[in-house]
Formats: structure tokens, C-alpha cells, sequence
């Protein structure tokens, strides 16, 4: 990934994360007086003839802007995202190509479960988990009390929330833990 679409956390001026940028857009932004830097690369820089600007990983917005009203999709992204790249019936971390979703009660089973015990659609935040291969083909269509399984619990996810879901890892990796909530 090159210095320029690198993820920079942009903070509203309340210190709340609303969004993340490319560095490209970051720098923009700061050009223009419309932001500050909070957190920078310490190696990283973006030259050109008569500038040498760090490439930030964390941005203040000057003026307060109203958070954007977002519903978060169940998508393959969000949901390697939100159980952190690991799979939730060994724990391991593969490479995120190795992680396939698995639907906690599968799609043969759905119709025989009686409505008393599901309280969420089959493709739904409860009903998907990420899970590496081997998991995976090991379950097949059983259920998790059929193989003696249990899974911790799944984290909850506010769909409508405004502030950008955040893996851990990416959080980590980028230097965001402090300003985020975990």
C-alpha cells in the first residue's frame, strides 16, 4: 500500500471518531486549515519540492461537523472486522483469505428450528461468524450443541452508530487504541 492511501483517523472536534480518510484527502485537509494533526508517522513523509510533511495516522477536525447518519451492512468486511480477524470457534488468527462466514445455525436447519429459539434472520449480526476453514468444514450444517461447541460471545454492534467500526488489529497497526474505545 503506498504513503498516500494509507488510513489516516479523522477525529470530530469533540475528539469523537467519525470517519477514516486516505492520507491523500488528510493532507488535504490540513493544507486547507481545516484539521490538525494529533498522531504522525515518525519515519513516513510526503515531499515535494519545497515540503516535507509527516504522514499522519490521526487527525483533529477545527470545526464541529454533524456526525453522518450511517447504517452499518452485514458484509464479509464488517464482520471479519468486528470479530477481529479471528475465528471464533479455535481463536486462531489466519490470513484474513483463509477465514470464510459461517452461519451459526446453517441454512438446512434454519426451517426445522422453531421460532421460540431464533430471534434474528439467517443472515444477520447473531446468525454469522467469522471462521477459519478448517472450523468451518469441520461444522458443516451441524449445530454447535451437536458438536459440543461454544463460542464466546459475539461482540454487539450498534448498526446505526455514526462512529466507524474498528478492528482492533487495524487499530493497533495504525495507532488509533488511544483514541478509540475498547
Amino acid at each position: 500500500m503506498d504513503l498516500l492511501s494509507q488510513p489516516v483517523l479523522i477525529l470530530n472536534s469533540s475528539y469523537l471518531p467519525i470517519s477514516i480518510k486516505s492520507v491523500k484527502d488528510a493532507i488535504c485537509m490540513l493544507l486547507l486549515d481545516k484539521a490538525e494533526v494529533l498522531k504522525e508517522a515518525k519515519d513516513a513523509f510526503i515531499r515535494s519540492e519545497k515540503l516535507k510533511i509527516p504522514v499522519p495516522h490521526v487527525i483533529l477536525l477545527s470545526n464541529y461537523y454533524q456526525l453522518p447518519k450511517r447504517r452499518l451492512r452485514v458484509s464479509r468486511h464488517t464482520i471479519l472486522e468486528r470479530d477481529n480477524y479471528t475465528c471464533v470457534y479455535c481463536q486462531k488468527k489466519p490470513a484474513p483469505s483463509k477465514l470464510t462466514l459461517d452461519h451459526i445455525i446453517p441454512r438446512s436447519r434454519w426451517e426445522i428450528i422453531s421460532n421460540e429459539k431464533k430471534f434474528f434472520e439467517f443472515n444477520s449480526w447473531e446468525n454469522i461468524v467469522t471462521a477459519c476453514r478448517d472450523c468451518n468444514t469441520k461444522k458443516g450444517s451441524k449445530l454447535l450443541s451437536e458438536l459440543k461447541w461454544k463460542i464466546p460471545e459475539i461482540k454487539k454492534i450498534n448498526q446505526n452508530s455514526p462512529i466507524p467500526n474498528i478492528s482492533e488489529t487495524k487499530a493497533e497497526k495504525y495507532g488509533w487504541t488511544e483514541f478509540l474505545n475498547y
